[in-house]
């Protein structure tokens, strides 16, 4: 394989997520023995970073159970159990914890020698529902009161922290059964996350992908949830590219049920992924991430907030700049005119 694609492969999945799915996709025949050996060692490095995440979380869990606080992982562990083989990479450990016990949390996570990398005080002056530690080991700990963790974002949606670790369960991790959101929320909070952050990585939607095949699903109850969360055309959006690139096995009037309210603006995104798939779309300079970070309740209310987004992330950030590369343009197009 030439040098140059390796490297544009292994750069595109390091962007989306899936370094070691790509390591399992090749054949040794098919790599020099200097690109088998960049690829194994990629994903040895990635499997590693996983097995001590797991481990930090049934040290911190232990600690918090020990405490009485309730708790629950989301993102990273609790979901890599949802796929067949579990070998899902992540970066760091996310915990929802009740904001009243939120400092408690803290102070607990701190004495077994953590070191928390933002001072702040609860509730946060900022909004955000979200405190930052790093462990003696160099584990990164999300603390978040809130699944939503920008202020912004999080005024469109409707998720109590406290109903949320009420339903919560627990899943097998390390041989320790630790707790995690159940899993029609953890369909809503998968899809939401990956709304937030622009919609446009692999992984997010072979999480997805991987939570919609478990045998325990209830589609009734995860419609429920998302709109009871004002997030039914979130999740509608996010698993229909799900079932678009993956194939994810979606019942259609599931799908219809969730996008009832937002028709059209679930036409445009599906539109718009047909043009610029999210499987290809590392490098390019149009990948759309902004019209699914507008994703609401409705149609109408996504328009509204697509141009917000547009007016405050694009049309001001113009303006208040003299030397953005647009605004210099449009100067040398007037003194041509």
């Amino acid at each position: 394989m030439a040098p140059d694609l390796l490297e544009q492969l292994t750069h595109a999945a390091e962007h989306h997520g899936v370094v070691i799915p790509l390591f399992r996709a090749f054949r040794r025949e098919d790599l020099t023995a200097a690109d088998a050996l960049t690829l194994t060692e990629m994903a040895t490095r990635r499997r590693a970073g996983a097995l001590q995440i797991s481990g930090s979380a049934v040290d911190v869990c232990g600690w918090l159970k020990g405490a009485g606080i309730h708790h629950a992982i989301v993102k990273g562990p609790a979901i890599a159990v949802a796929y067949e083989d579990s070998d899902r990479e992540f970066g760091d450990l996310d915990l929802l914890v009740s904001p009243k016990h939120i400092e408690a949390a803290i102070n607990i996570i701190r004495s077994h020698g953590a070191r928390i990398l933002e001072e702040v005080s609860w509730p946060r002056p900022d909004g955000i529902g979200e405190v930052s530690l790093i462990l003696e080991d160099g584990v990164d700990v999300d603390l978040h009161t809130e699944l939503v963790v920008q202020p912004r974002e999080r005024r469109d949606f409707r998720l109590s922290t406290e109903v949320l670790l009420e339903r919560s369960t627990t899943a097998r991790i390390l041989g320790a059964d630790l707790p995690v959101l159940d899993l029609e929320d953890n369909v809503v909070h998968v899809a939401l996350h990956a709304m937030v952050s622009g919609g446009d990585r692999l992984v997010w939607l072979a999480d997805l992908d991987a939570l919609v095949r478990q045998k325990n699903l209830s589609w009734p109850i995860l419609i429920g949830r998302a709109r009871e969360a004002r997030a039914g055309l979130v999740v509608g959006v996010m698993l229909d590219r799900a079932a678009a690139v993956l194939g994810s096995p979606i019942p259609p009037w599931a799908l219809r049920s969730l996008q009832r309210r937002g028709v059209v603006w679930a036409y445009l995104l599906r539109t718009f992924e047909r043009s610029r798939p999210t499987a290809s779309n590392y490098g390019r300079s149009v990948r759309g991430q902004v019209l699914v970070r507008a994703t609401r309740g409705t149609s109408f209310m996504s328009l509204v907030t697509l141009a917000r987004f547009l007016w405050t992330d694009v049309v001001l950030q113009v303006a208040r700049d003299p030397r953005h590369p647009w605004r210099l343009r449009l100067r040398t197009w007037m003194s041509r005119a």
